[in-house]
């Protein structure tokens, strides 16, 4: 009985706790997607202009974007990877790109005879 008791009361506490502390910015969605050659990231963030004013919420949009490919060229493959960072908000929609070209270094190959002469 006691137990249970003290367990109600750490319950009603963290409830209290968590109704009257209340946070400068709300998130109301963030999504990861993953597929082969791309990945993006985004977050919507609803963000109060100050706690005694009486202004409209701003909202923030803030991700991230992110695509390769293989470019074969001559005997060396390269990797092309493209990245835009954006930011909507109030102010407008700012987007920052960054290229990358790098070569892709590939671990040693075995040949097919040593492959097959090794498995039996």
């Amino acid at each position: 009985m006691i137990r249970a008791t003290k367990c109600l009361w750490v319950i009603v506490f963290l409830v209290l706790f968590i109704h009257r502390n209340r946070a400068a910015t709300n998130v109301l969605y963030e999504f990861h997607i993953r597929e082969a050659s791309r990945e993006r990231e985004e977050k919507g963030v609803l963000k109060d202009a100050s706690e005694d004013s009486r202004a409209e919420p701003e909202l923030i949009v803030t991700g991230k974007r992110t695509s390769g490919v293989v470019l074969p060229f001559n005997n060396i493959s390269y990797v092309y990877m493209e990245t835009a960072t954006y930011v909507a908000d109030n102010s407008g929609y700012h987007v920052k790109y960054n290229f990358t070209l790098e070569p892709l270094e590939g671990g040693p190959r075995l040949n097919g005879q040593t492959l097959k002469s090794t498995v039996g």
